[in-house]
């Protein structure tokens, strides 16, 4: 299977300070500090893998620009790692963290156009987050986009590894551990 991205269809637009033209509503927003020209972005998914994938959604009406989670020490396994496109449009998968490491996305994003916030998806154990986050802190000030980083804690197909996000003393505790060195600046939290 060749993975093939769906196309984004987006209708409504604004003025440049966000206000509802003659054609619809603004789908302008704000997250986290980060100006969004659309509140739709993509998902960590699939059509986030390669910088083909990225530079498509770049060229994109959507507001953002999102990569796959990135998981150190992950491998994909083409036996057990499968999905389906039923539609075209949309995907059931259990495919699992990016087969690509951390670096491969840290390399992509200075790459795209800069006109729009990236949002960076992470995985691992608490210590390799906490370095993770501070590499992404470092790059932030080279997107004219802005950056956002979303720890993923609640994928739920990887064996073995029970999802932190609904075990709140072990999150409160995997959290305290990533962020030891202090929070990340706003404008990178997601």
């Amino acid at each position: 299977n060749s993975l093939q991205p769906p196309s984004v269809y987006m209708a409504a637009s604004s003025d440049n300070a966000g206000n509802a033209s003659s054609e619809g509503p603004s789908l302008r927003t704000v997250v986290c500090g980060l100006s969004l020209p659309s509140c739709v972005f993509n998902s960590s998914n699939p059509f986030a893998t390669s910088l083909e994938d990225l530079q498509a959604l770049d060229a994109s009406a959507a507001g953002a620009v999102a990569t796959r989670t990135a998981c150190p020490g992950f491998v994909h396994d083409e036996a057990t790692m499968k999905w389906a496109s039923p539609d075209g449009a949309n995907t059931i998968n259990c495919l699992g963290y990016s087969p690509l490491p951390f670096e491969y996305y840290t390399g992509c994003l200075p790459q795209l156009s800069g006109a729009k916030p990236c949002w960076l998806s992470i995985s691992g154990s608490a210590e390799e987050v906490g370095a993770m986050v501070r590499e992404a802190a470092a790059l932030a000030p080279s997107l004219p986009g802005g950056l956002a980083v979303e720890i993923n804690l609640s994928c739920p197909n990887i064996a073995g590894k029970p999802t932190l996000a609904y075990d709140f003393d072990a999150l409160r505790d995997y959290l305290g551990t990533v962020f030891d060195a202090g929070p990340p600046p706003p404008t990178l939290a997601g």
